[in-house]
Protein backbone atom coordinates (compact mmCIF):
# COMPACT_ATOMS: atom_id res chain seq x y z
CA UNK A 1 0.00 0.00 0.00
CA UNK A 2 2.05 2.89 1.04
CA UNK A 3 5.03 1.25 -0.31
CA UNK A 4 4.47 2.27 -3.77
CA UNK A 5 2.85 5.67 -2.85
CA UNK A 6 6.36 8.10 -2.81
CA UNK A 7 4.88 10.68 -4.95
CA UNK A 8 2.11 11.54 -3.00
CA UNK A 9 4.32 10.70 0.46
CA UNK A 10 6.75 13.53 -0.92
CA UNK A 11 4.15 16.06 -1.36
CA UNK A 12 2.72 15.27 2.38
CA UNK A 13 6.22 15.47 3.76
CA UNK A 14 6.65 18.48 1.98
CA UNK A 15 3.17 19.78 3.82
CA UNK A 16 4.84 18.93 7.13
CA UNK A 17 7.85 20.66 6.29
CA UNK A 18 5.61 23.67 5.54
CA UNK A 19 4.09 23.99 8.64
CA UNK A 20 7.32 22.94 10.89
CA UNK A 21 8.48 25.93 9.19
CA UNK A 22 5.84 28.09 9.75
CA UNK A 23 5.48 26.99 13.84
CA UNK A 24 9.07 28.41 13.60
CA UNK A 25 8.14 31.10 12.19
CA UNK A 26 5.71 32.61 14.39
CA UNK A 27 8.43 31.89 17.20
CA UNK A 28 10.93 34.02 15.90
CA UNK A 29 13.46 30.70 15.16
CA UNK A 30 14.98 29.63 11.99
CA UNK A 31 14.22 26.28 10.31
CA UNK A 32 16.77 23.49 9.40
CA UNK A 33 14.99 20.87 8.25
CA UNK A 34 16.87 17.43 8.94
CA UNK A 35 17.97 14.58 6.50
CA UNK A 36 15.49 12.09 5.82
CA UNK A 37 17.37 8.75 6.62
CA UNK A 38 17.39 6.02 3.66
CA UNK A 39 14.76 2.90 4.39
CA UNK A 40 17.34 1.16 5.52
CA UNK A 41 18.61 3.57 7.53
CA UNK A 42 15.24 4.03 9.28
CA UNK A 43 14.55 0.33 9.15
CA UNK A 44 18.02 -0.13 11.10
CA UNK A 45 16.99 2.35 13.77
CA UNK A 46 13.46 0.99 14.19
CA UNK A 47 14.83 -2.01 14.95
CA UNK A 48 17.55 -1.14 17.24
CA UNK A 49 15.40 1.04 19.27
CA UNK A 50 14.84 0.11 22.96
CA UNK A 51 10.92 -0.18 23.48
CA UNK A 52 11.26 0.11 27.27
CA UNK A 53 12.33 3.66 26.57
CA UNK A 54 10.94 5.25 23.50
CA UNK A 55 7.96 4.47 21.68
CA UNK A 56 9.00 2.37 18.39
CA UNK A 57 6.39 3.16 15.59
CA UNK A 58 6.75 1.08 12.71
CA UNK A 59 8.71 3.36 10.29
CA UNK A 60 6.13 4.49 7.32
CA UNK A 61 7.12 5.07 4.94
CA UNK A 62 9.32 2.73 3.62
CA UNK A 63 9.56 0.37 0.20
CA UNK A 64 8.43 -2.75 0.27
CA UNK A 65 11.57 -4.77 -1.14
CA UNK A 66 13.52 -2.94 1.85
CA UNK A 67 11.26 -4.03 4.45
CA UNK A 68 10.88 -7.71 2.87
CA UNK A 69 14.89 -7.67 2.51
CA UNK A 70 14.43 -6.57 6.40
CA UNK A 71 12.67 -8.92 7.89
CA UNK A 72 13.85 -11.94 6.38
CA UNK A 73 17.65 -11.72 6.91
CA UNK A 74 16.60 -11.20 10.58
CA UNK A 75 13.69 -13.69 11.23
CA UNK A 76 15.50 -17.03 12.65
CA UNK A 77 15.46 -19.33 16.04
CA UNK A 78 18.56 -16.92 17.22
CA UNK A 79 16.27 -13.69 16.98
CA UNK A 80 15.31 -12.61 20.84
CA UNK A 81 11.27 -12.15 21.20
CA UNK A 82 11.90 -8.35 22.01
CA UNK A 83 13.29 -8.20 18.27
CA UNK A 84 10.70 -10.83 16.83
CA UNK A 85 8.27 -8.72 18.02
CA UNK A 86 10.03 -5.77 16.25
CA UNK A 87 9.81 -8.31 13.08
CA UNK A 88 6.22 -9.34 13.42
CA UNK A 89 4.76 -5.89 13.74
CA UNK A 90 6.75 -4.44 10.48
CA UNK A 91 5.54 -7.88 8.76
CA UNK A 92 1.75 -7.04 9.71
CA UNK A 93 1.78 -3.10 9.44
CA UNK A 94 2.55 -3.72 5.40
CA UNK A 95 1.26 -6.65 5.00
CA UNK A 96 4.69 -8.22 3.88
CA UNK A 97 3.02 -11.89 3.12
CA UNK A 98 6.80 -12.54 0.71
CA UNK A 99 8.18 -13.07 4.81
CA UNK A 100 5.45 -15.94 5.95
CA UNK A 101 7.69 -18.92 5.11
CA UNK A 102 10.81 -16.93 7.33
CA UNK A 103 8.47 -16.99 10.24
CA UNK A 104 7.56 -20.23 9.50
CA UNK A 105 10.95 -21.63 9.88
CA UNK A 106 11.48 -20.45 13.48
CA UNK A 107 8.91 -22.72 14.40
CA UNK A 108 10.60 -26.01 15.85
CA UNK A 109 7.96 -28.06 17.25
CA UNK A 110 10.20 -27.93 20.67
CA UNK A 111 9.61 -24.59 22.54
CA UNK A 112 9.08 -25.03 26.48
CA UNK A 113 11.09 -21.66 28.12
CA UNK A 114 9.51 -18.95 28.04
CA UNK A 115 11.60 -16.69 25.69
CA UNK A 116 11.33 -19.76 22.81
CA UNK A 117 7.16 -19.91 23.58
CA UNK A 118 7.11 -16.28 23.08
CA UNK A 119 9.36 -16.08 20.05
CA UNK A 120 7.01 -18.91 18.66
CA UNK A 121 3.73 -17.29 19.41
CA UNK A 122 4.83 -14.11 18.10
CA UNK A 123 5.62 -15.61 14.80
CA UNK A 124 2.07 -17.39 14.97
CA UNK A 125 0.74 -13.96 15.35
CA UNK A 126 2.62 -12.83 12.01
CA UNK A 127 1.20 -16.00 10.01
CA UNK A 128 -2.27 -15.54 11.44
CA UNK A 129 -2.13 -11.68 9.60
CA UNK A 130 0.02 -12.50 6.41
CA UNK A 131 0.36 -15.53 5.51
CA UNK A 132 -2.13 -18.31 3.31
CA UNK A 133 -4.67 -19.85 4.24
CA UNK A 134 -2.83 -22.81 4.16
CA UNK A 135 -0.31 -21.08 6.40
CA UNK A 136 -2.57 -20.21 8.40
CA UNK A 137 -4.26 -23.24 8.95
CA UNK A 138 -0.73 -24.67 9.40
CA UNK A 139 -0.34 -21.78 12.12
CA UNK A 140 -3.54 -22.97 14.11
CA UNK A 141 -2.85 -26.08 14.54
CA UNK A 142 0.51 -25.52 15.61
CA UNK A 143 -0.75 -23.26 18.20
CA UNK A 144 -2.84 -25.84 19.52
CA UNK A 145 0.37 -27.94 19.78
CA UNK A 146 2.60 -25.00 21.52
CA UNK A 147 -0.28 -24.48 24.09
CA UNK A 148 0.31 -27.63 25.27
CA UNK A 149 3.76 -26.71 26.03
CA UNK A 150 3.43 -23.40 27.59
CA UNK A 151 2.89 -23.09 31.36
CA UNK A 152 -0.55 -21.81 31.84
CA UNK A 153 0.51 -18.93 34.85
CA UNK A 154 3.49 -17.82 32.98
CA UNK A 155 2.60 -18.06 28.93
CA UNK A 156 -1.63 -17.36 28.86
CA UNK A 157 -1.10 -13.65 27.72
CA UNK A 158 0.83 -14.71 25.43
CA UNK A 159 -1.35 -17.55 23.86
CA UNK A 160 -4.22 -15.15 24.28
CA UNK A 161 -2.43 -12.57 21.86
CA UNK A 162 -2.23 -15.05 19.19
CA UNK A 163 -5.99 -16.12 19.59
CA UNK A 164 -6.81 -12.52 19.04
CA UNK A 165 -4.67 -12.37 15.62
CA UNK A 166 -6.42 -15.84 14.52
CA UNK A 167 -9.69 -13.99 15.65
CA UNK A 168 -11.67 -17.40 15.57
CA UNK A 169 -13.84 -19.46 17.70
CA UNK A 170 -11.76 -22.70 17.24
CA UNK A 171 -8.82 -20.64 18.70
CA UNK A 172 -10.60 -19.34 21.47
CA UNK A 173 -12.70 -22.32 22.19
CA UNK A 174 -8.69 -24.39 22.42
CA UNK A 175 -7.34 -21.56 24.85
CA UNK A 176 -10.85 -21.76 27.18
CA UNK A 177 -10.89 -25.44 27.75
CA UNK A 178 -6.86 -25.10 28.11
CA UNK A 179 -7.43 -23.04 30.95
CA UNK A 180 -10.65 -24.68 32.96
CA UNK A 181 -7.88 -27.78 32.55
CA UNK A 182 -5.65 -26.17 35.05
CA UNK A 183 -8.91 -24.68 36.99
CA UNK A 184 -9.42 -28.74 37.21
CA UNK A 185 -5.61 -29.20 38.15
CA UNK A 186 -5.29 -27.07 40.51
CA UNK A 187 -8.39 -27.82 42.17
CA UNK A 188 -7.39 -31.77 42.84
CA UNK A 189 -3.99 -30.39 44.03
CA UNK A 190 -5.73 -28.21 46.18
CA UNK A 191 -8.19 -30.90 47.39
CA UNK A 192 -4.65 -32.93 48.20
CA UNK A 193 -3.12 -30.45 50.07
CA UNK A 194 -5.96 -29.86 52.22
CA UNK A 195 -6.16 -33.99 53.54
CA UNK A 196 -2.71 -33.71 53.90
CA UNK A 197 -2.78 -30.50 55.98
CA UNK A 198 -0.79 -28.50 54.20
CA UNK A 199 -2.32 -25.07 54.58
CA UNK A 200 0.73 -22.56 53.09
CA UNK A 201 0.22 -24.78 49.86
CA UNK A 202 -3.17 -24.91 49.84
CA UNK A 203 -3.62 -20.93 50.15
CA UNK A 204 -0.84 -21.04 47.02
CA UNK A 205 -2.52 -23.45 45.14
CA UNK A 206 -6.07 -21.29 45.95
CA UNK A 207 -4.59 -18.06 44.67
CA UNK A 208 -3.71 -19.30 41.53
CA UNK A 209 -7.05 -21.19 41.09
CA UNK A 210 -8.80 -17.51 41.54
CA UNK A 211 -6.65 -16.35 38.84
CA UNK A 212 -6.86 -18.20 36.66
CA UNK A 213 -10.97 -17.90 37.52
CA UNK A 214 -10.64 -14.38 36.64
CA UNK A 215 -8.95 -14.75 33.85
CA UNK A 216 -11.50 -16.81 32.80
CA UNK A 217 -14.19 -15.10 33.76
CA UNK A 218 -12.77 -11.54 32.45
CA UNK A 219 -10.17 -11.48 30.32
CA UNK A 220 -11.73 -14.49 28.24
CA UNK A 221 -15.11 -12.77 28.13
CA UNK A 222 -13.76 -9.27 26.65
CA UNK A 223 -12.27 -11.30 24.12
CA UNK A 224 -15.55 -12.90 23.71
CA UNK A 225 -17.47 -9.88 22.99
CA UNK A 226 -14.60 -7.92 21.13
CA UNK A 227 -14.98 -11.16 18.04
CA UNK A 228 -18.42 -10.26 18.98
CA UNK A 229 -17.79 -6.57 17.34
CA UNK A 230 -15.49 -7.84 14.88
CA UNK A 231 -17.91 -10.56 13.50
CA UNK A 232 -20.69 -7.96 12.78
CA UNK A 233 -18.30 -5.32 10.80
CA UNK A 234 -16.84 -7.95 9.04
CA UNK A 235 -20.02 -9.22 7.86
CA UNK A 236 -21.28 -5.87 7.09
CA UNK A 237 -21.83 -5.48 3.24
CA UNK A 238 -20.73 -3.90 0.98
CA UNK A 239 -17.77 -3.66 2.52
CA UNK A 240 -17.23 -0.21 2.09
CA UNK A 241 -19.36 0.24 4.93
CA UNK A 242 -17.25 -1.26 7.48
CA UNK A 243 -15.12 1.76 6.94
CA UNK A 244 -16.98 4.24 9.64
CA UNK A 245 -16.81 1.52 12.01
CA UNK A 246 -13.26 0.86 11.81
CA UNK A 247 -12.35 4.45 11.87
CA UNK A 248 -14.17 4.65 14.74
CA UNK A 249 -12.41 1.55 16.67
CA UNK A 250 -9.49 3.09 15.64
CA UNK A 251 -9.82 6.40 16.78
CA UNK A 252 -11.45 4.75 20.50
CA UNK A 253 -14.06 7.31 19.95
CA UNK A 254 -17.08 4.06 20.71
CA UNK A 255 -17.68 3.59 24.41
CA UNK A 256 -16.72 -0.77 23.98
CA UNK A 257 -13.15 -0.23 22.44
CA UNK A 258 -10.53 -1.33 23.57
CA UNK A 259 -6.55 -0.76 23.19
CA UNK A 260 -6.56 -4.81 21.28
CA UNK A 261 -9.92 -3.88 18.94
CA UNK A 262 -8.02 -0.24 17.77
CA UNK A 263 -5.11 -2.05 17.05
CA UNK A 264 -7.02 -5.12 14.92
CA UNK A 265 -9.05 -1.69 13.29
CA UNK A 266 -6.36 -0.17 12.13
CA UNK A 267 -4.73 -3.30 10.86
CA UNK A 268 -8.17 -4.09 8.93
CA UNK A 269 -8.15 -0.60 7.12
CA UNK A 270 -4.43 -0.82 6.13
CA UNK A 271 -5.38 -3.90 4.07
CA UNK A 272 -8.46 -1.76 2.05
CA UNK A 273 -7.77 -1.20 -1.89
CA UNK A 274 -6.58 2.03 -2.66
CA UNK A 275 -9.75 2.81 -4.09
CA UNK A 276 -10.69 3.00 -0.45
CA UNK A 277 -7.99 5.39 0.44
CA UNK A 278 -10.56 8.51 -0.50
CA UNK A 279 -13.05 7.40 2.17
CA UNK A 280 -11.00 5.88 5.03
CA UNK A 281 -9.55 9.52 4.77
CA UNK A 282 -12.60 11.51 4.86
CA UNK A 283 -13.80 9.10 7.61
CA UNK A 284 -11.04 10.06 9.62
CA UNK A 285 -11.53 13.61 8.85
CA UNK A 286 -14.82 13.59 10.35
CA UNK A 287 -13.52 11.55 13.41
CA UNK A 288 -11.31 14.64 14.06
CA UNK A 289 -14.08 16.51 15.79
CA UNK A 290 -16.08 13.43 17.12
CA UNK A 291 -15.87 14.55 20.72
CA UNK A 292 -16.30 17.68 21.87
CA UNK A 293 -13.68 20.01 23.04
CA UNK A 294 -14.62 19.58 26.65
CA UNK A 295 -14.13 15.61 26.63
CA UNK A 296 -10.25 15.50 27.69
CA UNK A 297 -9.63 12.91 25.09
CA UNK A 298 -10.81 15.45 22.44
CA UNK A 299 -7.35 16.72 21.40
CA UNK A 300 -5.40 13.25 21.39
CA UNK A 301 -8.35 11.57 18.92
CA UNK A 302 -8.04 14.94 16.66
CA UNK A 303 -4.49 14.06 16.47
CA UNK A 304 -4.71 10.53 15.71
CA UNK A 305 -7.26 11.38 13.14
CA UNK A 306 -5.12 14.14 11.54
CA UNK A 307 -2.31 12.07 11.02
CA UNK A 308 -4.13 9.02 10.01
CA UNK A 309 -6.57 11.06 6.95
CA UNK A 310 -2.65 12.21 6.28
CA UNK A 311 -1.41 8.96 5.89
CA UNK A 312 -4.36 7.96 3.68
CA UNK A 313 -3.64 10.66 1.20
CA UNK A 314 -5.65 13.58 2.38
CA UNK A 315 -4.00 16.96 2.32
CA UNK A 316 -4.97 18.38 5.27
CA UNK A 317 -6.15 21.76 5.38
CA UNK A 318 -3.50 24.75 6.16
CA UNK A 319 -5.63 25.51 9.95
CA UNK A 320 -5.23 21.42 10.78
CA UNK A 321 -1.80 21.38 8.94
CA UNK A 322 -0.08 24.24 11.42
CA UNK A 323 -2.52 22.86 14.63
CA UNK A 324 -0.70 19.27 13.92
CA UNK A 325 2.54 20.68 13.37
CA UNK A 326 2.58 22.13 16.65
CA UNK A 327 1.82 18.99 18.34
CA UNK A 328 4.54 16.61 19.87
CA UNK A 329 4.31 13.32 18.29
CA UNK A 330 4.46 10.37 20.87
CA UNK A 331 4.93 8.00 18.30
CA UNK A 332 1.83 5.93 19.43
CA UNK A 333 -0.52 6.66 16.96
CA UNK A 334 -0.80 3.41 14.30
CA UNK A 335 -1.15 5.18 11.35
CA UNK A 336 1.17 8.31 10.60
CA UNK A 337 3.45 9.27 8.33
CA UNK A 338 6.95 9.65 10.15
CA UNK A 339 9.30 9.69 7.37
CA UNK A 340 11.86 11.83 10.04
CA UNK A 341 11.08 9.94 13.24
CA UNK A 342 13.83 8.02 12.63
CA UNK A 343 15.86 10.45 10.88
CA UNK A 344 19.71 11.12 9.92
CA UNK A 345 22.32 13.63 11.38
CA UNK A 346 24.93 12.60 8.59
CA UNK A 347 26.36 11.09 11.41
CA UNK A 348 23.94 9.10 13.68
CA UNK A 349 20.65 8.66 13.50
CA UNK A 350 17.82 10.01 15.83
CA UNK A 351 14.94 8.56 17.46
CA UNK A 352 12.15 10.30 17.86
CA UNK A 353 12.65 14.13 18.36
CA UNK A 354 10.70 17.03 18.16
CA UNK A 355 10.81 18.29 14.22
CA UNK A 356 9.98 21.94 15.91
CA UNK A 357 13.30 22.12 17.71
Amino acid sequence: MLLTRRVALQILVAGVFTSISRANGQKGRASVIPTPPTDEEALAAYYATDAKYRADPVPAPVRRDPAVAFVNTRTSPATPPGKMRKLMRLAVFYDLHETAPAFTKVLTSSETEEADITQAALCLVALAWIGSPDQQGYAQSYYRRLQERADIERDRNTMLEVVEAFGGQDAMDSHRQWIQGGIVALEDRLRQQQALGDLSGARLTQQKINALSEYLHLELARVDRAFSIRARIEQTMPVARQIPPLVAYSLGTVADNTPQLSFWASMKLLRFDAGSYSQIASEFMKGSAALPASDPRANLVKERALRAAEFFGQPLPSPDQAWLAAQPDSGTDPLALRPLYYRSTGTSLLVGQDLRV
